[in-house]
């Protein structure tokens, strides 16, 4: 009885917990939906504590306004999610179910084999399917828009297309293929992908407020919802019985389901990439495709839009010392944590302020992956820990125009405290420093302060926990003196929060090219390091994005960073250690270096002395000699393995010339600077002639020689100021700078001739030879580059419109 008692209040507590949650979907039940009909009958969705509601779509509904109205939490959309975003909406993009949208064309008049057959034909297509990115892409790559279509609104009724009512009509590949076959009626299929526009098919969004009210919430719905998607997708056939027997209001056969299964699978998992992921990259194609159609114009920003919360991502976290705080910390480091996270998109990273204590605890139960914290406990982490570092920080001067790769420690009091002007007169003095563990904060202070004759125990010490709180205790009168790690001071002072006026330093020096007020020697900055068990490969990755953040980043001047470097020399670090005998020293015993420090006076065998000091110095020196010798070598390999990376990130893979991101990149800099200075921009968009019968005909290792003799042809021609980029699979784009508007027609007449004339040999002898059709834009009063090279595209239009092997201008 006692059991049951048991069992009926844990069912009771279980479903009194559960949480209601609306899924609205983008159409009627079928296949397409199958993962989440599948997570709420396996009690996935419940035993993730949610109650789940699937709604269809009603003719009358917007999926997108369902969810930001607050009637659904969840939805499932298209690609024009992006066209949401850029007009301000709160929507946010959770992960892909299918890599590979299943959207196309689908006609069965024979008349209509290309998108070029489109133009004044009926085209059956709904609003959302008419914004969506690969479908646009398609048509403008054919010199067709959707003004130059008769549209007419959908019915999705199969036999208006049979009937001849409509020429084509958007539908799924996975559902109108399969009907026209088992009617035996032959039909012509327009895909994207055909076409090189391979876009996301259903995505799976929430909104921001959905996730800042409850993160956890989102991360349990969507692992759940992938679970049912794999499980569906590992089980078809009985996936697709039980949306027959309960998810079947459009009376699909059995047959019909699995077919539609089938077909979705190989859309969902292509691509090599994990189920669900989205990435940068591809949104950004998606984004230059909406703004050719101008459904997107100016700029936009996709910050918190692809997955926030790294769903689809392996989490990565980086310990960082709270040197001023947790919340001060979160501030500075947060724009970085972005700037990795969209630099190396396949992970999640995620900054962690810690305190000293927390900071050890962290590393040594192996909590995070890296480690940023003050040079010293970097030397403890590395010995007991196996902790290594790949980077050290740049601070960035008080200027802003350089940087300093060494800080000390300050020691100061309160301008009108003249009770003492020297370190000796500091004995018996309040003083505040950081902890015990501070390098900045204390460490270099303690040194200091004992090379004048004062121990610790001749200062009542007050170890504060933070920086500024050591600040604010002196300010205040809490402390007499006090210690805080080089910049401090000034960084406080430029963010309003204390009057340098108010402050007088000790021991004053002075270095070169170091520009904070100091009192100690100067060390090496903090490190950037793994941790033991963090791989190479992410390592290697992480030190690639570090050496090429620009100073001027949003992560840089955030962080009051200048950028990183390859790691420095801690000779000095551990000298310090040893002589203080603080861990990895703190058995260093009492040796022969100590007694001739303390006990100098009693030694008069000058000959054994000096023995002793010169093999400590050549020691030292080959010690230097070959640290800077090993150093340098790391940073040239560093600088060698950072150029690489930056030539793969930039250049195409198969033709050498620059990628569609880094041309607009350079691109947007040519028109800023034509724009300024008022000089000739032309942009020249090329398009290899019918390259498709190409790959067709001769396979596509054939079409991508091709391409390289194409590419390797217009080279020869262009100056060094030109910049030459591919853009698609035969779509190409070269920007002129200082070129007349005749000029540019000269140039492109010149290409014209030398493609024609170029041709690839065959194995058996038979030439391959192809044409290019060029359209060209010269800079008048367009407000942006992509406006220019939307001009240039249409004028590559009007050139194949025309017969093709010929050259337009806009």
């Amino acid at each position: 009885m006692k059991l049951l008692l048991a069992f009926l209040i844990f069912v009771i507590t279980l479903f009194a917990q559960q949480e209601d949650v609306v899924l609205q979907l983008q159409w009627k039940h079928q296949f397409q939906f199958a993962g989440f009909y599948v997570a709420k009958e396996q009690g996935f969705y419940e035993q993730a504590g949610l109650d789940v509601e699937i709604r269809e779509l009603e003719y009358s509904m917007s999926v997108t306004n369902e969810v930001l109205s607050g009637r659904a939490e969840y939805g499932v959309g298209r690609s024009s999610l992006l066209i949401s975003k850029s007009s301000g909406k709160d929507v946010v993009a959770l992960g892909a179910i299918f890599q590979t949208s299943p959207s196309i064309l689908i006609s069965t008049n024979p008349d209509v084999k290309t998108p070029e057959d489109l133009v004044n034909k009926t085209v059956m297509i709904n609003g959302e399917e008419a914004e969506s990115a690969s479908m646009i892409a398609m048509l403008l790559s054919h010199g067709v828009s959707m003004k130059d279509l008769k549209l007419q609104e959908h019915t999705f009724n199969l036999e208006d297309l049979i009937s001849k009512k409509t020429d084509a009509m958007a539908c799924y590949l996975s559902n109108e293929p399969f009907l026209l076959d088992e009617l035996n009626i032959s039909y012509q299929i327009l895909n994207p992908k055909d076409y090189g526009y391979d876009f996301y098919g259903d995505i799976l969004f929430t909104s921001q407020s959905q996730i800042k009210k409850n993160p956890e919430a989102v991360k349990r719905f969507y692992d759940a919802s992938m679970k049912g998607w794999r499980w569906a997708f590992d089980n078809i056939e009985l996936t697709a019985e039980l949306i027959k027997q309960k998810y079947n209001s459009q009376n699909k056969s059995l047959r019909s389901l699995i077919y539609e299964g089938n077909v979705l699978k190989q859309l969902a998992f292509s691509n090599d990439v994990p189920f669900g992921y989205l990435s940068n990259e591809r949104f950004e194609e998606i984004a230059d495709a909406y703004r050719l159609s101008g459904l997107l114009k100016g700029e936009y920003s996709t910050e918190g839009f692809i997955d926030p919360i790294g769903l689809n991502k392996k989490h990565i976290k980086i310990g960082v010392l709270a040197k001023r705080g947790k919340e001060q910390a979160i501030q500075r480091w947060s724009s970085f944590e972005n700037y990795l996270n969209n630099a190396l998109e396949a992970y999640h990273f995620k900054i962690v302020p810690l305190d000293f204590s927390a900071l050890v605890k962290s590393v040594q139960m192996g909590e995070v992956d890296f480690v940023l914290t003050n040079t010293m406990q970097y030397v403890q982490f590395e010995n007991k820990y196996g902790v290594s570092r790949i980077a050290t920080v740049e601070n960035l001067n008080r200027d802003g125009n350089d940087a300093t790769k060494r800080f000390g420690g300050v020691i100061f009091t309160l301008k009108d405290n003249h009770k003492f002007n020297t370190l000796k007169e500091l004995k018996g003095t309040t003083f505040g420093a950081v902890n015990k563990d501070s390098f900045g904060g204390w460490i270099m202070a303690h040194e200091l302060l004992e090379e004048h004759g004062v121990s610790k125990k001749d200062l009542n010490l007050k170890f504060l926990n933070s920086h500024d709180a050591v600040v604010y205790a002196l300010l205040e009168g809490d402390v007499e003196a006090a210690t805080v790690r080089t910049d401090t001071l000034e960084r406080m002072a430029a963010d309003g929060l204390i009057n340098l006026e108010k402050i007088r330093v000790l021991n004053a020096q002075s270095y070169e090219g170091f520009c904070y007020m100091v009192s100690t020697k100067l060390y090496p900055e903090w490190p950037f390091s793994k941790l033991k068990n963090t791989s190479d490969k992410l390592s290697k990755e992480v030190l690639s994005a570090l050496m090429q953040m620009p100073a001027s980043s949003k992560a840089a001047v955030d962080a009051k960073i200048f950028g990183w470097t390859a790691p420095l020399n801690y000779i000095s670090v551990h000298a310090l250690l040893k002589k203080l005998k603080i861990a990895p020293y703190e058995s260093h015993g009492f040796n022969f270096v100590d007694v001739l420090e303390k006990y100098i006076f009693l030694f008069y065998l000058v000959g054994a002395v000096s023995i002793a000091v010169i093999l400590i110095i050549i020691y030292e020196i080959r010690i230097n000699s070959y640290l800077k010798g090993f150093n340098s070598k790391l940073e040239s390999e560093v600088k060698e393995r950072t150029k690489e990376l930056k030539k793969l990130a930039h250049t195409d893979a198969l033709t050498g010339i620059y990628n569609r991101g880094y041309f607009i990149h350079l691109a947007k800099s040519y028109f800023d600077l034509a724009k300024r200075n008022g000089t000739p921009l032309q942009v020249l968009s090329l398009d290899i002639d019918y390259f498709k019968h190409i790959n067709d005909t001769y396979g596509h290792s054939v079409g991508d020689e091709v391409l390289k003799l194409f590419t390797s042809s217009i080279e020869k021609y262009l100056r060094k100021s030109d910049i030459f980029g591919r853009i698609g699979g035969e779509e190409f784009v070269i920007c002129l700078q200082n070129t007349p508007n005749d000029g540019a027609m000269i140039f492109a007449q010149k290409l014209l001739e030398v493609v024609e004339k170029a041709s690839y040999t065959l194995e058996n002898g038979e030439k391959i030879s192809c044409t290019v059709s060029i359209g060209i834009a010269h800079l008048n009063d367009e407000e942006s580059f992509e406006e220019l090279l939307k001009n240039s595209d249409e004028a590559l239009y009007a050139a194949k419109n025309s017969g093709r092997n010929r050259a337009s201008i806009y």
